[in-house]
């Protein structure tokens, strides 16, 4: 039983042992595989099945409920240590709706042992590669990120970079993201684009490190940005918070970004877009619990580079700038601790804040900075030879951004212990810069404005302020700059002087003592003098004031012209003594001395020159004017004293002029005197207005006959003064208000009347006139006046001598003495009697010498003259003389001349009366006889009353008296008549002479044969006749009753009438006047003709016919 029970116990074993050995053998078996499977899993990549990322996928959608993640494909790897890793491939994270929101080119993630045991996927550390992001900041300044494609990316949005940043706090506290504790981001691209800004940027090949470490989170970043071409910058950026909390701080360090990338992102920034250059450095901020940001620190190391707001702008180059600076954004206040400028142009460090003007859209439009300068060394554009060195400024400025404009308020330069001050505009136009800067300094020392003055800036200035500013202060020292594109700049420069030496000529004394101002606008330079002193090298200190000293352009190549203008006053000879020197020399140019007149002057004028060193000195222009006061000078005019309260100069490059009213040797005038200086040994000349009277021609010893002129008038007198001979001279006169009286010819201008008077000659020890004309009241004079060596008279010749209508005649009065009157000797010419109007002159008890006449011509009426005239005439009671002359150039004739009712009666004799008749163009039928011929002016009209008586004529071939013979047929006086002729031994006639009409008043003529009377009208301009009268035949015997009738008919006559013309005469006779007795035959006759009307008077001038004795009427002429 045992060995059974020991069988079966021992069965029992074995099959126990059996089974336990087969469960040992699965055990070690399915160990060993489960240790192999794990031994080939650990770094072993196991491709996980479809199945399973479809489970895994719907795992991480209950994990994650707002999330969907799609891959491509996953592989699983155990690290050591038993801590798995997957591998995605082309991961696409989207939203429930299907909005893809990032895309992964490869995914690495490492979970938690821990949580795969809890059943949960929590990735511990996760790294990312080949993500495309874009990156925007809204012109409101809100930033927003995507990282998918497609018209409309799923965004994430924030207001502030650092807030978007904060949103990853949400994912931080999910269950599967709660044992994360890095995520690393490779190959990152990123494109950022500002819309505020107008630009973007590319990151490419990033990498971003997140790392949490309990509640810390940071974040940094190391990036590259592309700018283009061949420069890459790089960027490195921090960022620290803890999860849950706003709070924050970030930094970023970046090297080589360009100005005008870094100046749009921050308005804390902005100022750096006014630049062209690489920067460097550092910004380090943060936000506080409430979302603010923090003061933000900043380190700039900016390269070399240049201001240039605007392409247009001219660049402005620097070597380098350093800075460091806060930005405080509740006050939007920059503090610059630190900002160092290293360039050419200006070097100095700069302390102080600006306040920035920020827009509600975060964008700087202008900041307004006060800001202290210190160890400024300047030299813009290399204008120094050396650079200038200033202790430091402080400045208050405003700068707008959009254009660019910098509005300098004020600064405050304290250099040497004074202190300047600037303000102005700096504005980048799209033309180019405008600039306008203003300055001022309240004293500076000339050695120190020629420091700071630019050695190329006007060049010409400068080099005249170093060279001829001596001595003296500057204050009050404006400057000003003005610079438009495309316009030559503006420039200013102002200041006052005192105690100053100034020397505006080389030639010239310098100026002492200045007190004025000076200034540099539009290239004009301008030194004003309002106090000086010159000291000329004759005469008193010249004080001078008013004046300046101009150069016009200062850009003129081959130098300016100078100007001085010259206020002064002083003594005459000192101005003189001034303007004779080179190279001016007026006085040695004019050939008088410097003292030529004691006088005190005041001066002004303009004095102008080339200012190149050798300039010939003929190109120096002067003008200078004054007034001289208490005048006195014996040099001006030689051998006259001249006199004057107040006379005006003026001295030019032309001639020395003097003007004013004074008088010469008492005489008063209103003239000039101007001595030419542009022509060598050129006469000076005397100009003025005298008073015309018979004191002037006294003083000047021009003598004219006794009571020739009176009154007062005014003539313009010249006077040429040339070296070595006598002055020449020169009177005109309109003559009103002097009286001019020639009583010899019945002349007279009254005062009233306006003539003319030229008069020209020497003014020497004998005066002399050369050329003397006179004009007015109806005369026109043209002669001279000689004068002896004593200065009377030698005599006054006129070549022409016209006076009215009737008198042209050649005339010289020749002098015979003092006190005497003088001689006229008539040389050619004509007289017109009929309109002569001689007149008298006053009886002086001394017997004047006569006048001597020889005329081509004198008019006796219309159709009579006497020719080849000669006769000597006293004047004392009108023309009085006898004379011998042709009647109209045919017979010879002599008679007198007397004066009569203030005009010329002529009385003629002639032994050939019919000669005389026939010359005389009136009858040409009368031969031989005696004539005797009285004319007598009547009235004024040029009319004569006339009476002829003739002795022993004949008349024949007469076809009137022979038609009037004939009708009384007196058979043997037509024999007579035309024979030897009828014989007269007496002609009388009475008649009055108008100029076309002969009026016979009384007429006979008587002879033995025959008898006749006449009278009636003649006209002798068309022949015309109208005669009446009686003819008587048988004179000798029919007269013996004449005494009952008139002179020339008998007691027995007939009466007769005469009409027609000469030519074509017409006769008729009245046979039964023969009946009546002589004094009954007036009732068969018209009445005699009336004397014709003349003006003035008409009374016949004749005396009346002694009819009682029947005698021939004779003129009672002197000497009968």
């Amino acid at each position: 039983m045992s060995d059974d029970t020991s069988r079966r116990k021992y069965r029992k074993r074995q099959r126990l042992w059996q089974a336990t050995k087969w469960s040992l053998l699965t055990i070690v078996v399915i160990v060993a595989a489960l240790a192999g499977t794990a031994i080939y899993m650990i770094r072993s990549p196991i491709v996980v099945p479809n199945w399973l990322e479809t489970r895994i996928e719907e795992r991480l959608a209950r994990d994650l409920p707002m999330t969907r993640i799609k891959f491509g494909e996953m592989v699983l790897i155990v690290d050591e240590g038993w801590r798995p890793r997957v591998r995605l491939q082309n991961v696409v994270v989207s939203n429930p709706a299907g909005a893809e929101f990032v895309a992964f080119r490869e995914v690495r993630a490492s979970f938690s042992m821990r949580g795969l045991i809890e059943g949960s996927i929590q990735p511990r550390d996760i790294s990312l590669s080949g993500v495309v992001a874009n990156l925007r900041r809204d012109s409101d300044g809100r930033v927003a990120l995507s990282a998918s494609a497609g018209q409309a990316p799923v965004e994430r949005r924030a207001a502030t970079m650092p807030q978007l940043i904060g949103q990853l706090d949400a994912a931080f506290d999910t269950p599967a993201l709660s044992r994360l504790r890095s995520i690393e981001l490779r190959a990152l691209t990123l494109r950022y684009s500002d819309l505020r800004a107008g630009r973007a940027w590319t990151v490419d090949g990033g990498r971003l490190l997140l790392d949490r470490e309990g509640k810390t989170l940071r974040i940094s970043a190391e990036l590259a940005v592309l700018a283009g071409g061949a420069n890459v910058t790089t960027l490195s950026a921090n960022y620290t918070s803890q999860i849950g909390d706003t709070a924050s701080q970030f930094g970023v360090s970046f090297e080589g970004v360009a100005s005008e990338d870094i100046a749009v992102q921050s308005p804390a920034f902005a100022w750096l877009k006014v630049l062209r250059a690489p920067i460097s450095g550092s910004v380090r901020s943060g936000l506080d619990e409430d979302g603010s940001f923090e003061p933000l620190n900043a380190t700039l190391q900016i390269g070399a580079g240049v201001v240039q707001p605007n392409p247009s702008a001219t660049p402005i180059p620097f070597e380098g700038v350093r800075s460091y600076f806060r930005y405080l954004p509740d006050k939007k206040l920059l503090r610059f601790d630190d900002l160092s400028v290293q360039s050419q142009w200006v070097t100095g460090r700069i302390q102080g804040d600006a306040t920035l003007g920020i827009d509600d859209v975060g964008k700087l439009g202008n900041l307004v900075a006060q800001v202290r300068l210190r160890d400024i060394v300047a030299n813009p554009a290399g204008i120094y030879a050396d650079p200038i060195s200033i202790a430091g400024a402080d400045v208050d400025a405003r700068i707008s951004f959009n254009p660019f404009h910098l509005s300098l308020g004020r600064m405050d330069i304290t250099d040497a212990g004074t202190t300047l001050n600037i303000s102005g505009d700096l504005r980048a136009g799209e033309a180019g810069w405008q600039v306008a800067v203003d300055a001022g300094l309240n004293a500076i020392s000339p050695e120190r404005l020629l420091e700071l003055w630019p050695q190329n800036a006007k060049i010409k200035t400068r080099k005249w302020v170093a060279e001829n500013v001596y001595k003296g202060s500057l204050n009050n020292v404006k400057m000003a700059f003005r610079l438009d594109p495309e316009q030559e700049p503006v420039v200013y420069l102002g200041f006052d002087f005192q105690r100053a030496e100034v020397r505006f000529l080389r030639s010239m004394p310098n100026l002492t003592n200045g007190r004025g101002h000076a200034s540099l606008l539009e290239n004009r330079f301008v030194v004003s003098v309002d106090e000086a002193q010159l000291t000329p090298p004759e005469g008193d200190p010249i004080q001078i004031s008013g004046s300046s000293f101009i150069m016009p352009d200062v850009t003129v190549k081959d130098g300016p012209p100078g100007i001085v203008r010259l206020n002064g006053s002083t003594k005459v000879t000192s101005v003189l003594s001034l303007l004779n020197l080179p190279p001016l020399r007026v006085m040695d140019k004019a050939n008088l001395p410097v003292a030529i007149a004691d006088a005190t002057a005041n001066l002004s004028g303009t004095l102008a020159f080339p200012m190149k060193k050798g300039s010939d000195p003929k190109l120096t222009i002067f003008d200078f004017t004054g007034d001289i006061q208490d005048v006195h000078s014996d040099v001006l005019v030689k051998g006259r004293s001249l006199r004057a309260k107040n006379l005006s100069v003026r001295a030019s490059n032309d001639n020395i002029t003097i003007n004013g009213q004074g008088t010469i040797d008492g005489v008063g005038f209103d003239g000039s005197w101007s001595q030419p200086l542009d022509k060598p040994g050129a006469s000076s000349i005397v100009r003025a207005d005298v008073v015309l009277d018979q004191n002037t021609l006294d003083t000047f010893k021009v003598t004219l006959p006794a009571g020739t002129v009176s009154g007062q008038g005014n003539a313009r007198f010249s006077l040429d003064l040339a070296k070595g001979r006598a002055p020449l001279f020169a009177i005109d006169s309109d003559l009103k208000g002097v009286r001019l009286s020639v009583p010899q010819i019945g002349w007279v201008k009254p005062a009233a009347v306006v003539g003319k008077l030229t008069a020209s000659g020497t003014l020497g020890p004998v005066p002399q006139v050369g050329k003397l004309e006179i004009s007015g009241a109806g005369l026109n004079a043209k002669g001279g006046v000689d004068l002896a060596g004593d200065g009377s008279l030698d005599k006054v010749h006129f070549n022409r001598l016209k006076v009215g209508n009737w008198m042209d005649i050649a005339v010289e009065l020749i002098g015979k003495g003092a006190g005497r009157p003088v001689q006229i000797v008539v040389r050619d010419g004509s007289i017109d009697m009929r309109q002569a109007q001689f007149g008298k002159t006053k009886p002086s008890g001394i017997a004047g010498p006569p006048m001597l006449l020889n005329l081509d011509q004198l008019q006796i009426t219309d159709k009579i003259a006497l020719t080849k005239m000669k006769g000597s005439f006293d004047l004392a009671r009108g023309l009085d003389g006898r004379f011998t002359a042709e009647l109209n150039q045919g017979t010879v004739v002599s008679g007198r001349v007397v004066p009569q009712n203030g005009r010329s009666a002529i009385q003629i004799q002639s032994s050939d009366a019919g000669g005389v008749l026939r010359s005389a163009n009136m009858v040409r039928q009368v031969m031989g006889g005696n004539l005797s011929l009285t004319l007598l002016p009547v009235g004024t009209g040029g009319a004569f009353d006339g009476r002829a008586e003739m002795t022993d004529v004949r008349i024949k071939n007469a076809p009137t008296i022979a038609a009037l013979v004939n009708a009384v047929s007196v058979v043997g006086l037509i024999n007579e008549l035309n024979g030897d002729g009828i014989y007269f031994d007496a002609v009388e006639a009475d008649f009055r002479m108008t100029p076309n009409r002969v009026t016979l008043t009384q007429a006979s003529a008587t002879g033995a044969s025959l008898g006749i009377s006449m009278d009636g009208v003649f006209s002798t301009d068309t022949g015309r006749m109208a005669l009446q009268g009686v003819i008587s035949p048988v004179y000798m015997l029919n007269g013996i009753a004449s005494f009952l009738t008139r002179k020339g008919e008998g007691l027995v006559g007939f009466n007769y009438s005469i009409g027609g013309t000469t030519q074509q005469p017409s006769v008729s006779v009245n046979p039964l006047s023969a009946l009546a007795p002589g004094f009954l035959r007036d009732i068969f006759r018209a009445p005699p003709p009336k004397l014709p009307e003349v003006e003035g008077d008409t009374r016949s001038t004749l005396p009346p016919s002694d009819t009682k004795t029947q005698k021939p009427v004779v003129p009672r002429f002197e000497g009968r």
